[in-house]
């Protein structure tokens, strides 16, 4: 999956690591899913759910910047397909795709 912000463009997955690193700092990926649904998670959230995921990891907080610049409303349907993907599975086909 690919998120475009402030025109470069950063690979996200959600490897066992991230999903480790997101659990640690947020809690079960499970109750995150039900929140990001629901529309009910924030910045921090998105933040760390987007940082942990990606490939080649940014500053933090430097990354929550551009995801606010980006606007929240734009970048949370990518956090709720990266949500998805970490409660399905991810498919060696679904590794090539963005």
């Amino acid at each position: 999956m690919i998120l475009t912000l402030e025109g470069t463009d950063y690979r996200l997955r959600p490897t066992f690591q991230a999903i480790m690193d997101i659990e640690e700092r947020l809690g079960g990926i499970f109750g995150l899913a039900v929140k990001a649904a629901d529309g009910d998670f924030g910045l921090k959230e998105m933040t760390v759910i987007i940082w942990a995921t990606m490939e080649e990891r940014q500053n933090f907080e430097q990354l929550g910047q551009l995801i606010l610049q980006a606007g929240i409303a734009r970048v949370s349907p990518v956090v709720r397909d990266l949500l998805t993907l970490c409660l399905v599975g991810l498919k060696p086909a679904d590794d090539d795709t963005d």
